[in-house]
């Protein structure tokens, strides 16, 4: 494929991540503004990440059939209907937190479609040789401009007006249809089953029997159930704990982007030293050590350096995960394979997003930080049973 393939995917991702840069941070805010209620606010992650728990073995399924470029496409554009719909809300002073939950799950919805999507199409784009260097360059700038650009612009405009990082995210969203629609078609998928429950079966099929698969799969979902109980309340944390303001939210997430950026060019070498399983033994200590350092954070700078370290063992995972992923699967399986890992970790998103609601409920908002600790440190110490199934793998 011409490499004006790569480029366009490549320029897809920094205007569509940038975007949702924008959304990281004025989502929260907005809903801030609507309810004080940590299960309310929760609430919110629930809905953007529950099409992950009960979309993605579908759109994994229907991205194997048909062209993902198109899916892409669809996806993006419903998801930039849907955000200028918001926006329009907001301008007229509308909004509600009913408002917030449904166009939650619908702009879930599409990151469903469009990511099983793209993802699947990656090795097609650039190559089996290219698959860690690119993983690795749009890890990096998808970390970047949803964290270094995005949510300082997304702040900004809204402190502006409330409406403004919805407008704006709604352009981005115009923009990322445009280049998915000059990306080549991928591939010509197999003749059609008549039932889309067969597909999906073959794709879990494949991922449960494969022991490396299968386990990364449950261990992301563990992980996410821990961390994103926390995350779900963290405006709330970062307000009332740490004594800051939204600049002090804002920058938590600059922090987390700085570790993701920073992790790219010694990933090779970490490989190299100590191979994929060590690599994500070493990731799994950042983790540990630095949920802890946010459970027991006393004020906004030491959660700040705790979330750089964060950053540092998610831009690992990204990259060493995804790759294994797309190296050892077949592609005309990848769109299933994806969804279902994806369907294990996004998945599990809500699920602890819930958790995190009522933890921070009935023991205050420190509560899910200190869980997230406890089980980030139980990975670290028994990774060696964890991690065993990857002693061979390379990528």
């Amino acid at each position: 494929m011409p490499r004006t393939g790569a480029r366009s995917l490549w320029w897809q991702v920094a205007i569509s991540s940038t975007g949702d840069g924008m959304f990281l941070t004025a989502f929260p805010l907005l809903a801030a503004s609507l309810t004080r209620n940590a299960v309310a606010i929760a609430g919110v992650t629930v809905a953007s990440r529950a099409p992950w728990l009960v979309l993605s073995l579908p759109f994994g399924a229907v991205a194997d059939r048909v062209d993902r470029r198109l899916l892409m496409v669809l996806a993006d554009s419903v998801r930039g209907v849907v955000v200028a719909m918001l926006a329009a809300l907001v301008l007229a002073h509308d909004a509600r937190v009913w408002a917030l939950y449904a166009c939650a799950f619908v702009l879930g919805s599409g990151e469903v479609l469009h990511a099983n999507a793209s993802q699947a199409l990656i090795p097609v784009v650039v190559g089996p040789e290219g698959i860690v260097p690119f993983n690795s360059s749009t890890q990096a700038l998808q970390a970047a401009t949803e964290t270094f650009i995005g949510p300082p612009i997304g702040s900004t405009l809204f402190a502006v007006a409330p409406s403004m990082p919805f407008l704006a995210d709604a352009v981005s969203f115009g923009g990322s249809v445009i280049l998915a629609a000059r990306l080549p078609y991928d591939h010509a998928p197999p003749p059609t089953r008549a039932r889309l429950r067969d597909d999906i079966r073959d794709g879990v099929r494949y991922l449960w029997h494969d022991a490396v698969l299968k386990r990364l799969a449950l261990l992301i979902a563990g992980l996410n159930i821990c961390w994103f109980a926390a995350e779900a309340v963290l405006v709330l944390y970062a307000f009332e704990r740490l004594h800051g303001g939204k600049a002090t939210f804002t920058a938590l997430f600059l922090a987390g982007a700085v570790g993701t950026v920073a992790v790219q060019r010694f990933i090779g070498p970490l490989q190299r030293r100590f191979g994929v399983r060590g690599s994500f033994a070493v990731m799994l200590w950042m983790w540990a050590l630095a949920t802890l350092g946010l459970a027991l954070a006393p004020n906004g700078g030491a959660a700040i350096a705790s979330f750089v370290v964060i950053g540092l063992g998610d831009g690992l995972w990204r990259v060493l995960a995804t790759s294994l992923r797309q190296t050892v699967t077949p592609n005309h399986l990848l769109g299933r394979v994806n969804s279902v890992h994806r369907m294990f970790g996004m998945g599990s998103i809500p699920i602890g997003a819930a958790l995190g609601g009522f933890e921070a409920h009935a023991f205050g908002v420190r509560a899910p930080f200190v869980i997230a600790a406890i089980g980030f440190g139980l990975a670290a110490v028994f990774q060696r049973v964890v991690l065993a199934p990857l002693r061979d793998e390379v990528v």
